[in-house]
């Protein structure tokens, strides 16, 4: 692992596990997330991205991954699920029940990432901007830079 990676792994840790507060993984990957996003890749390995606007409210100009809040009564594959048809006009079939990782930040549970096999382009994006890109861009926002 190299020294950036190594930094960027510390970057990714909560302040409570800088404290040495023990975290319950289990309990963490059980609870609903406030948000729930997928991490989508193709066969070549390279990460299905949404180009934000420079108008976005959040990440504006930066890429990030499709995903979105989760509303009430929702589990985290729901929201998933309805928030990939919402921006892309469709799911994967195949979405694992546990995520892949969740996003803490001081502590407190933001997001759950869950990856899937993506193999098309066809999307119906509303005019919104897609790329495959490495995981390694430089224009993924902070946390989708940490995540990955």
């Amino acid at each position: 692992m190299g020294k950036r990676r190594a930094q960027l792994s510390l970057l990714a840790l909560p302040i409570a596990a800088l404290r040495m507060t023990t975290i319950d993984v289990a309990a963490v990957r059980a609870a609903a997330a406030p948000f729930s996003c997928a991490i989508l890749r193709r066969g070549d390995d390279k990460l299905l991205a949404e180009v934000r606007g420079a108008d976005a409210q959040a990440a504006a100009g930066r890429l990030t991954c499709y995903g979105g809040k989760r509303e009430q009564g929702e589990s985290s594959i729901q929201c998933l699920v309805r928030e990939l048809n919402e921006e892309l006009g469709w799911a994967p079939e195949h979405i694992p029940a546990e995520p892949a990782c969740s996003l803490l930040v001081d502590g407190y549970l933001i997001a759950h990432f869950y990856e899937a096999s993506v193999d098309r382009t066809d999307f119906e994006t509303e005019g919104r901007a897609f790329e495959f890109v490495d995981e390694s861009d430089a224009r993924w926002s902070a946390w989708h830079a940490r995540i990955l």
